[in-house]
């Protein structure tokens, strides 16, 4: 009997010690796997990103930083750039006839006074009200004169609500971004650094670059070495977003096809959601935070509200890029929710929701028919930018 309960002693001691090494193999084996498995989806990334540089899309977006994968959101830090507790600037102001105009218009219709259009003094980054600062920025001799001339041109179409203008808000503009690298695996991460602006200004600086780039100004060559050159450009930021679904048999992506009240040539086709960082996207201590923006996106153009947004299985900030049609910073981004578009999604209330977008299109998340789809319909070309780089985190290649 006693050399029985040796043997079983034995057994369950050699027992033991095998589920225990196998345990400890498997623990390994599963970090390793995980480990190959990242490595092989930042290779691919890395190889496809490099693919695109040579595609007819970058002639009008250049990128200027890549998350490998992502950026993820504690490792963006947004702020203003103030001095003497002062925030840096950019205002030009309308011309005072048109602002007569506007202001008698406004009196007549009987707005209240929180209706008005608020109006801003001449304000450089220098804190000058001549603007030569920004010649010495720009390298643009003739900068000032092109503000003059300019100020008139948008001046009239505001006073007249043309292109799309319909009043003059706050906004923020990009002043600096810093790449930086975090943590022993240098995870990217970006400081923003904004200034304040205004709507007219966006439009007016916007209209200046049209003119440069008609008259082949060399401006329309930045890269993602000089384009902070041109920061007085950069007066508007946005977030450009894919959303991804449940589909009846595999994931679908969202498309929507914008209205000619965003884009005035056209009805073109667009990502999910594209949305302009703001002066409301403060935390509850006036911290500025780019997931808010996110957030108001979604739920401004798409009724995504905050619990369905909670319940989302996977959210990032992609890629920092320069489009080139307007001259406009934009972000990349993705959303994924386990729920069906037509169903759950297509029937929310959004405030903008029908003022911006004509139509939704869904695709399967499929290479074949996302390429056909874009053979047959002209798209945004930072949107197909967008679009082309959410999918590579699919691994999915449209070159």
């Amino acid at each position: 009997m006693d050399q029985i309960l040796k043997l079983l002693n034995d057994f369950a001691s050699n027992e033991l010690f095998n589920l225990v090494l196998g345990g400890i193999l498997m623990y390994i084996f599963q970090i390793l796997y995980e480990k190959a498995k990242k490595y092989s989806k930042r290779q691919f990334l890395k190889n496809e990103l490099k693919k695109l540089k040579d595609n007819d899309i970058e002639k009008k977006v250049v990128d200027i930083a890549n998350g490998d994968p992502d950026f993820s959101n504690e490792n963006i830090f947004v702020r203003t750039v103030d001095i003497f507790g002062k925030t840096k600037s950019l205002y030009v102001s309308l011309p005072n006839e048109y602002k007569n105009e506007i202001i008698k218009k406004e009196e007549t219709y009987g707005f209240s006074h929180t209706q008005k259009t608020i109006f801003n003094n001449d304000t450089s980054f220098d804190g000058s009200n001549s603007f030569d600062d920004l010649c010495k920025i720009t390298k643009i001799d003739n900068l000032t004169s092109l503000i003059e001339k300019h100020r008139k041109i948008v001046g009239k179409q505001f006073l007249n609500n043309e292109n799309g203008i319909l009043f003059n808000g706050s906004k923020y503009g990009i002043f600096n971004i810093e790449l930086k690298r975090f943590g022993e695996e240098e995870k990217p991460g970006v400081v923003i650094e904004l200034f304040e602006t205004d709507y007219f200004t966006h439009r007016l600086f916007r209209s200046i670059y049209h003119e440069l780039k008609e008259n082949n100004h060399k401006i329309i060559n930045v890269d993602s070495h000089n384009y902070l050159q041109y920061k007085p450009f950069f007066t508007s930021f946005g977030i450009n977003t894919v959303l991804i679904t449940d589909g009846i048999k595999n994931d679908e992506i969202v498309l929507t096809k914008r209205s000619k009240s965003v884009n005035t040539d056209k009805e073109l086709f667009h990502i999910s959601m594209n949305e302009g960082f703001s002066q409301t996207d403060k935390d509850m201590f006036g911290k500025l935070d780019l997931e808010l923006c996110f957030k108001r996106g979604l739920l401004e153009e798409l009724g995504i509200t905050e619990n369905i947004y909670r319940n989302a299985s996977y959210a990032a900030f992609y890629d920092f890029f320069l489009e080139m049609k307007n001259f406009e910073i934009g972000l990349t981004s993705v959303l994924r929710l386990d729920m069906n578009f037509e169903k759950d999604i297509a029937t929310l209330i959004g405030r903008d929701k029908t003022l911006e977008t004509s139509k939704f299109e869904t695709l399967e998340l499929n290479k074949k028919q996302i390429k056909n789809f874009l053979d047959k319909n002209e798209m945004i070309p930072h949107g197909k930018y967008t679009l082309e780089r959410v999918l590579l985190r699919e691994k999915i290649s449209l070159q």
